[in-house]
């Protein structure tokens, strides 16, 4: 027994295993991964058949009985289905919004940079699209997985950082560990076509040869492999290596000569393997600087010092099929109460076929024979409350009820309870995001490492300002020298009631603060609206802004010119009778009127004016007439 495989089996498989061109050593590391990938096959092998019910579920196969009648009912309503369609949109509503945040103060200078350049990544490779399809993995089986790559003939050979969503059923991590950091192997094992192996090593081209498929769980769901001979099994490996070799020669404080010994593969090991065929493909250290596997996980219940996490449909298969099994027993109930079967007697002398549901129909039988009709019990009452019963506990086991879809919870009608109630109907949602947002920022320095060992020219990075605009930033290798940690705003991946925040931002915006401004500006009002190009609707209310300042500062001037008397002349001569605001029409008058009350700035200054001109008649002589003084404007 060779890899799993006997010698002795058929003529085909001798020829797979043929052994001309192997050295011992690459026979006996195949030896090695193949153990590794049987002892991590065999401890996930429960959880990989509780995977694929949870996958049948949300597609509906689960609950589908082949040994059903044709005319008994099979009607699948599917709360699995929903529940995840639910979260889903709430997790992702929005990207994620990525916040550089340096280590050292000479890292302030680039991280807007640095922030740039990911956002820019992330809209490259699709993140968006991947992210959801991995939070669609995370919630039916409870994880999804990213693989963080350096793909360097990509970009005309300079390079690209390239995210692969794996398939969790393709994963198999040492049986020991509870994390990614402290496992001691990861194996992604996959099945890959002969010729594309030998197209990328053909210097291995004479010896791959292509098989059958042995391990049906590693191809995609539902796919026929009963004919296909051209496929290899190939297995990545990245494990701990704790090999040592000799460095150098050292000589201590006594003048001895001692060897020095250093570990061999100080970041790891990667091996790419063929173990059926016994071919080692690659052997090298780990080539990532950060000395850690390239694999993320995104849970969606984290379960204790396990490796794998728990997903929503495993909780939910119970009350869905009991739910699916009485409902089809109400659908056969009622369609025999609408329809029950005869009792007639052989001499009734009513023919087959002649009993219809026809609306008035009459029947002639022969005398003294039987034809009755039969009555179908009630439906107890209990199976209607039953069935409402065990809706209600997947809500309550989901935790989504029908104010997160966005139905009216019962006789609630007030939007602020409303708004209270999808408050706390998403606290579990939000421990998903959490959660989430924690592996995103893990996602968010394993791409920067490998951005800082791998981009060694300059690069343009296109990005979007805070007015819609896209702009192009340079960005050189000092440019992300510096050590940086990445977070994601808590809740940026959320969905926001925008028509809510645009009519609080447009209540702030009328109401005026202490010091006469508005609470808000436009800009602020407009970031909550849909409009397309807000920095050209900012640049014309700036322009009208502009015009309408001019013209007040115009007007006050004249207002000032002809309410102020010349300061040569004196106090008798400044306020003739026959000049000043007297001389005003009422139509000058309300127009200045109305420009005060609606420039609260110029009020203040008015009032502050005004009063000197308060406290000068108890300075002055008793004989100032009254005439000369300035009526107060209201």
């Amino acid at each position: 027994m060779v890899f799993g495989i006997n010698l002795s089996d058929t003529k085909k498989k001798k020829k797979v295993v043929t052994l001309e061109g192997r050295t011992q050593e690459e026979i006996n590391l195949c030896n090695d991964l193949n153990t590794k990938l049987l002892d991590a096959r065999n401890a996930k092998e429960a959880k990989q058949s509780v995977w694929q019910k949870c996958i049948d579920a949300y597609n509906s196969d689960y609950f589908e009985t082949s040994q059903r009648p044709d005319y008994k009912s099979d009607e699948i309503s599917n709360f699995v289905f929903a529940t995840i369609e639910t979260i889903k949109p709430i997790m992702v509503d929005n990207d994620p919004k990525i916040m550089a945040m340096p280590k050292t103060p000479e890292g302030v200078a680039v991280a807007e940079k640095i922030q740039h350049i990911i956002e820019a990544e992330w809209n490259r490779t699709k993140m968006s699209n991947k992210l959801n399809t991995a939070l669609t993995l995370a919630l039916q089986i409870g994880t999804a997985v990213f693989a963080i790559l350096w793909d360097g003939k990509a970009n005309k050979n300079l390079g690209n950082v390239r995210p692969v969503l794996i398939n969790p059923f393709n994963l198999f991590p040492d049986p020991m560990a509870t994390c990614v950091d402290d496992a001691e192997y990861i194996i992604y094992a996959t099945y890959k076509h002969v010729n594309s192996l030998k197209l990328k090593y053909p210097n291995k081209a004479d010896l791959l040869e292509g098989g059958t498929i042995n391990y049906t769980d590693l191809v995609p769901f539902g796919a026929d492999t009963t004919s296909v001979s051209n496929q290899v099994l190939v297995l990545e490996c990245y494990m701990r290596d704790y090999v040592t070799m000799e460095d150098e020669e050292v000589q201590d404080e006594d003048g001895k000569i001692l060897k020095k010994r250093s570990q061999k593969y100080k970041n790891g090991r990667v091996v790419i393997a063929c173990p059926e065929i016994s071919i080692i493909l690659e052997d090298k250290e780990n080539p990532y600087k950060d000395g850690k596997f390239p694999f993320e996980l995104i849970k969606c219940y984290d379960v204790p010092f396990e490796f794998w996490g728990k997903g929503e449909v495993e909780q939910l298969l119970s009350p869905q099929t009991y739910i699916n099994e009485l409902v089809n027993q109400v659908i056969d109930t009622a369609k025999l109460t609408a329809n029950m079967p005869w009792v007639l007697d052989k001499n009734s002398g009513i023919g087959k076929g002649q009993l219809t549901n026809r609306p008035g129909l009459i029947i002639r039988k022969n005398p003294g024979s039987r034809v009755d009709r039969l009555q179908a019990p009630t439906l107890p009452s209990y199976v209607q409350e039953l069935i409402g019963a065990l809706k209600s506990d997947i809500e309550i086991i989901s935790g989504i009820h029908d104010v997160t879809q966005g139905r009216k919870p019962g006789s609630v009608t007030a939007a602020s309870a409303i708004l209270a109630l999808q408050e706390a109907a998403q606290a579990r949602i939000r421990l998903k995001v959490k959660m989430m947002e924690l592996s995103l920022s893990n996602i968010g320095e394993m791409w920067y490492s490998r951005i800082q060992q791998f981009w060694k020219t300059d690069r343009f990075t296109r990005f979007i300002d805070k007015d819609g605009q896209y702009q192009l930033v340079s960005i050189t290798k000092d440019d992300i020298k510096e050590d940086i940690d990445f977070d994601i705003v808590a809740g940026s991946t959320m969905p926001m009631n925008r028509p809510a925040m645009l009519d609080m931002m447009i209540r702030l915006a009328q109401t005026v603060g202490e010091d006469g401004l508005p609470m808000v500006d436009r800009e602020t009002v407009l970031y909550y609206t849909n409009v397309p190009d807000k920095k050209r609707i900012m640049e014309k209310f700036q322009a009208l802004t502009q015009q309408v300042e001019a013209k007040r500062q115009e007007e006050q001037a004249n207002l000032q010119a002809m309410a102020t008397p010349p300061a040569q002349m004196p106090m008798q001569e400044q306020l003739p009778g026959d000049m000043g605001v007297g001389q005003m029409t009422d139509e000058q008058i309300m127009q200045v009127i109305e420009i005060i009350k609606n420039d609260p700035a110029l009020m203040q200054l008015l009032m502050q004016d005004a009063q000197p001109q308060q406290q000068m008649p108890q300075q002055m002589p008793q004989q100032m007439p009254p005439q000369m003084g300035v009526p107060p404007m209201m």
